[in-house]
Parts: structure tokens; C-alpha cells; sequence
């Protein structure tokens, strides 16, 4: 879009608002179009990728500060902006950036504080979509929030499921669905939970849940009055409301139902007086009908796949239509882009956040793009969202598409953090995802495999043990566990799903040596394979493949370790963070699997259940308590115990 550079490049200089891959992906259009980025970052990022890649940082404080307006701004004027981008999330929504920007002389990248306060309501845009004519899920009134009978009547009137959600909250925060009204008030608790850790406020209402539906969206543009479609995406993998992979354009539209999304996505864009980008938000039911449930007028996560298909650069759109441009045209697509979120968090303990040390990342030179956030060496810290980057790729069509982008996960190299790389490579598995015939619901029906790790990841260790071993002096002593006749045996363990062990019988043949898993099985080669990462470790080694990361321990595993965690009795936190609610008190009697309380971390809310059933004999932890990682929480006494203890007195 070199049409959108200014004549006058001289002396500009873009506040970024924002971190990690958005950073990097806004500074890289505002280079070339004759801007000066400069990134303001909270401390825990000063020296992290984004840092390195922009070179220009303004500190903003401890980490939080980038949800502080007036540091956010007094930062972008310390860097000498004349205009500030928010990215989004953090304050990419809020009508207070907005007018602090509009005061201090800086222009702002996004709309008016005008239009982010009416579209940060949903209630409110509710209305503008309904005086619009724009088709619309049931609701009911903001709901009192000590008033947990007028949730029920309002529930009532609407008839389950329900979705409770924060009239002021975004991006997926604060909302849950209640299936049954048993589920109602857990559901607003939670919602309100998450939104008011992201501060978006305590006004919650109910909607109808369109079971079976699908999430589409329209990427829109507008000049404050006038108003353009780009292109349609599909968004209906979420897990936690949280959008996972998204597609452009909508799969499976018929060409009335696109035209009428496109329709009702200018109206609304119009309604609100939308300047610069925004992404209308619909629900398509099974039979056809479309529901709107919110505007987000802002750059999206997934704005790279509307990019892929349509040619556009939409960071350089925004920057154009921020100085008084024309909007554009409504652009062709050409074949179909995918983009998965690629998080730091693991799929086999129910996708807890996994911060930490980036052993190693590398990426396949495959021409694909890579939205990174991070490089090898960087910390994933527990302060933020865990997105290590986005991968998206382009093909012909959908099945193009979803082939290059399971090439891509194969092939990446990462270690020292869990990932959802298994999860996402299930997803693709599937063949509701791969015959398009999936729905919101989808995500949460999709497991990816726990247990140990496959041979050919431990015969991989086998063979770096080796290397390590370097030259010897005897051919007896660089056979290492091997034999020059006959066959050995390597034994392996890990803690990973309560325990595993696996071994090995290492046979010398023609070729080389194989690894046979006993009972006997085929042998594999001692080799280590595409996006496969065998590294040293404390005190064994850790490997990742697709299928996972283990930390796998030579020799047998003592068979009581396992069960000595869970007869342990503690619940505790699987890493930093915030507690949100505790559920039990001493003397509650739980069963296993129990929630007892509820940890914020990374942006996620995480319910941390009871190891086993028993006893509640302490509970070490309050709701606003910062905890670390492996804090003992709740002290769980199995009931077994205490009867033989009472029997005893």
C-alpha cells in the first residue's frame, strides 16, 4: 500500500502502546511508510524481543503500566510522538487514551473517544444495532449484581443456554455460558471474575446462546461518516472465548448470506461513526440467521489473514485514514489464509500458562509468515497474554491452506517452554475442522495426547547421549551402553500425567543401531527428527516434538513418586499469579477433581481442583493474594487418614 505513504516523512515519530509480535508488526509498516517507531513497554519487556527489534523504547514502570493512561501518554511524549498506535488489547479500547492523546497534541491511531465509549458498551451498541435494523440475539437488562433472584427471572424469560456477559468487557473477556440454571450464577461470578481483572468494569447482562453457531466477522474501515467492508473471516475455533484460529475469507457463505453480512457490518460501522479499522462481530446460526454481538474498533489478532487474501496492509490503512484519507475500495480475495495462535501453555494440564526460558526456537524457511514475539534466549514472562506468535499461512483453497500450516508446526524447533503445538496439530486432525463442518463448540471436544513421549523422541536422547560422549579412547567405551554382539537395554521415566516409563532395547544391525520398545516393537533410528529439540537438563534431559515436551529421567522411575504427589494433599499454584475465589474452608469434606479455588494468570483464569478426596485441613491463600509458582494453596487430608487418625484418639 505504498499509496498510503505521506509526502512529508520528516520528524514523525509512532508511539507504540503495545508488546511483543503487534509491536514488532506495527513498527515494521511505520518504517516503511516514513515513520519513526518507538515502543513504550513495561519493565518486564525492556530487554525482550520487541525491544530489539523496534531499538527506540520508552519505559513505562512495572509491569501493569501499560494499562495506566496517563504513564502510557506521558511516556509518548517523553518520546517526542505526534502519533500513538495502541495495538490492541490493553488500552486499545478505551475512550480515556483516546481524549489524553486528542489533549497532549498526539494523534491517535483509532477512533473517536466518542465512538470507544459507545462501542465499549455492548449494551449500548446493542441499541445502535437494534435502531439499525441489524439482527440481534435475545437479551435481557443489565443485571444488579447482588441480586443473584433477578439473574434467575431474567434468565428465566430468556430460556437456556445463556451467555453472561460484561457489558464493558472485550477480546473475549468476561463472558461465560450457563447450560443449565444450576450453571447461572458460577457463570456471572466467573464473568465478572475475568473482566475485572482486566478492568473492564462490573455491568453485566444475559443473552440468548445460539447453540451449534458459528462466529463470523467482517473487517470494515470507515472515515467517521462513510464506512467499506474488506472481507470476512470465520473465528469459531475459542477455547475460554478465546479465538485460536481464524480463516479468511468465511468459509461455506452463501452469496446472500455474505452480502448481507457485509451489509450489516457497513450499518454498523456507520452507526458508530467508526475512523479507521474495525471488525464487526456476528453469530451464524445452523439454518442461516445471523445475530450481531459486538463491534471492535480496533486492529484484531487475526487481521493478518484479511491481509493475506486481499493484498492490504492494514496497519498502513489505519495510519492513512488517522491523517484524513480515503477510504479504500472494496478489495478481491484470492485463496484462503489460516492463522493459529501459537501459545505458551500446556495442552496436557488443561492449558495452564507455561512461562519461562526460550531454550531454543527456530522456524522452517518456508516462506510462511511468522508473527513472532519471541526468539531463543527471551523469557515468556507471567505478567502478559501467553501468544509466542501467529502462524499463518496461504493456499489455493482451505485444504492448501491447512496443509502448509500442519507442514508448519512440524517442522518449528522450540524448547525450554510447553506449547499448544500438540493441541493445534489434533485440531487439524480432526474431521469436523477438516471438512469445515466445525462450530464454536468444536474447540472444547478436541484433546491432545497425554502420556509419555513417542520412542523416537527417546531414541533421539540415546543418540545425543552419544554425541556427548565425544571420541573415546576404546571402541568398548564409545559403544557406551551399546554391545558390540548382542543386544542393551535403556530404561526411561518422567513425572508427566502421573508417571511414565518406557524401555528400550538398543539392537546393532547393518544400518546402524535401532531402538526397540519392550515389548519388542519395531526398532526406529537414533535420529533426531524434524521439529524435534533434545537438550540437557537438570537432571536427565528435555525433548520436544509435535506430540509434546517431556522431562525425561534415565532409569527406572520409584513407582511410589507418583502417588506420593498426589497423597501430598496440596493444591498448588502451577505458577504466578492472582487469586480470584476460594471455594472451600477448613473442615469441608471434597471430592477429587473438586475446584477448591481460582488462580488468575496470564490473562487466563485457571480452576486448580483437589488431588484427591479428603478433608480440607488448611487453606493458605485468600482471594487478592499474589502467589508463586508451586505455592501450597489448600492442604487437602485424604479421608482414609483422618477416620484411622480419629480411630486412634
Amino acid at each position: 500500500m505504498s499509496s498510503y505513504s505521506a509526502a512529508n516523512g520528516q520528524g514523525r515519530t509512532l508511539a507504540i502502546a503495545n508488546r511483543a509480535e503487534i509491536a514488532v508488526r506495527i513498527a515494521r509498516t511505520a518504517r516503511a511508510h516514513d515513520w519513526r517507531p518507538v515502543v513504550l513497554l513495561g519493565d518486564p519487556d525492556l530487554g525482550g524481543y520487541a525491544a530489539r527489534q523496534v531499538g527506540a523504547v520508552e519505559p513505562l514502570g512495572p509491569a501493569g503500566s501499560e494499562l495506566d493512561v496517563a504513564r502510557v501518554v506521558a511516556a509518548a511524549v517523553r518520546a517526542g510522538a505526534t502519533a500513538l498506535h495502541p495495538g490492541y488489547g490493553f488500552l486499545s479500547e478505551r475512550a480515556e487514551l483516546s481524549q489524553a492523546c486528542r489533549e497532549a497534541g498526539i494523534t491517535f491511531i483509532g477512533p473517536s473517544p466518542q465512538t470507544l465509549e459507545l462501542c465499549g458498551d455492548k449494551v449500548a451498541t446493542r441499541g445502535v444495532a437494534e435502531q439499525a435494523g441489524v439482527p440481534l440475539p435475545r437479551a435481557g437488562e443489565p443485571l444488579t449484581l447482588d441480586d443473584p433472584a433477578g439473574w434467575r427471572r431474567s434468565a428465566d424469560l430468556l430460556g437456556y443456554p445463556l451467555i453472561a456477559k460484561v457489558a464493558g468487557g472485550g477480546g473475549g473477556r468476561g463472558l461465560r455460558v450457563a447450560e443449565t440454571p444450576d450453571a447461572l450464577e458460577a457463570a456471572v461470578s466467573a464473568a465478572l471474575r475475568e473482566a475485572g481483572a482486566s478492568g473492564a468494569g462490573q455491568r453485566v447482562y444475559l443473552e440468548h446462546y445460539l447453540r451449534g453457531a458459528r462466529h463470523v466477522e467482517v473487517q470494515v474501515a470507515g472515515d467517521g461518516e462513510a464506512a467499506v467492508a474488506l472481507g470476512d473471516r470465520d473465528c469459531s475455533i475459542q477455547r475460554r472465548h478465546q479465538k485460536v484460529v481464524e480463516e479468511a475469507p468465511a468459509f461455506g457463505l452463501s452469496p446472500a448470506t455474505r452480502k448481507a453480512l457485509h451489509a450489516h457490518a457497513v450499518t454498523m460501522a456507520r452507526a458508530v461513526g467508526l475512523l479507521g479499522l474495525g471488525t464487526v462481530e456476528f453469530l451464524l446460526a445452523a439454518d442461516g440467521e445471523l445475530a450481531f454481538i459486538e463491534i471492535n474498533p480496533r486492529l484484531q489478532v487475526e487481521h493478518t489473514v484479511t491481509e493475506e487474501v486481499t493484498g492490504l496492509d492494514l496497519v498502513a490503512l489505519q495510519l492513512h485514514l488517522a491523517q484524513g484519507g480515503a477510504l479504500p475500495h472494496t478489495p478481491a480475495t484470492i485463496g484462503h489464509a489460516i492463522q493459529a495462535r501459537w501459545y505458551a501453555e500446556d495442552p496436557a494440564l488443561g492449558h495452564v500458562p507455561s512461562p519461562g526460558p526460550v531454550r531454543v526456537l527456530t522456524f522452517p524457511t518456508s516462506g510462511d509468515r511468522i508473527d513472532a514475539g519471541y526468539a531463543a534466549g527471551d523469557e515468556v514472562p507471567s505478567s502478559y497474554d501467553p501468544l509466542i506468535a501467529k502462524l499463518i499461512v496461504r493456499g489455493a483453497d482451505r485444504p492448501a491452506a491447512l496443509a502448509r500450516l500442519t507442514a508448519l508446526l512440524n517442522h518449528i524447533r522450540i524448547a525450554g517452554i510447553a506449547t499448544n503445538r500438540p493441541w493445534l496439530l489434533a485440531l487439524l486432525a480432526d474431521a469436523d475442522f477438516a471438512s469445515a463442518r466445525h462450530t464454536l463448540a468444536t474447540a472444547e471436544t478436541i484433546q491432545a495426547p497425554i502420556g509419555g513421549p513417542p520412542v523416537e523422541a527417546l531414541a533421539a536422547i540415546i543418540g545425543a547421549e552419544r554425541e556427548q560422549a565425544g571420541p573415546a579412547r576404546d571402541a568398548w567405551a564409545a559403544a557406551g551402553p551399546f554391545r558390540l554382539t548382542g543386544d542393551a537395554v535403556r530404561a526411561f521415566h518422567g513425572d508427566e500425567a502421573g508417571g511414565w516409563e518406557m524401555r528400550l532395547r538398543l539392537r546393532r544391525t547393518a544400518a546402524g543401531y535401532l531402538a526397540h520398545p519392550l515389548p519388542d516393537a519395531p526398532g526406529v533410528p537414533l535420529a533426531v527428527g524434524a521439529g524435534t529439540v533434545v537438550l540437557p537438563d537438570a537432571d536427565g534431559w528435555e525433548v520436544s516434538t509435535p506430540a509434546g515436551r517431556w522431562r525425561v529421567r534415565p532409569g527406572v522411575q520409584p513407582r511410589q513418586h507418583a502417588a506420593a504427589q498426589v497423597l501430598d494433599g496440596a493444591v498448588r499454584a502451577p505458577m504466578p499469579g492472582t487469586i480470584a475465589a476460594v471455594h472451600v474452608a477448613p473442615g469441608d469434606t471434597v471430592a477429587q477433581g473438586a475446584v477448591v479455588c481460582v488462580m488468575l494468570a496470564m490473562k487466563i483464569e485457571i480452576a486448580l481442583s483437589a488431588p484427591l478426596g479428603g478433608v480440607v485441613v488448611a487453606v493458605e491463600c485468600a482471594p487478592g493474594d499474589l502467589v508463586g509458582s508451586r505455592q501450597a494453596l489448600v492442604r487437602i487430608e485424604p479421608t482414609t487418614t483422618k477416620e484411622h487418625a480419629d480411630a486412634g484418639t
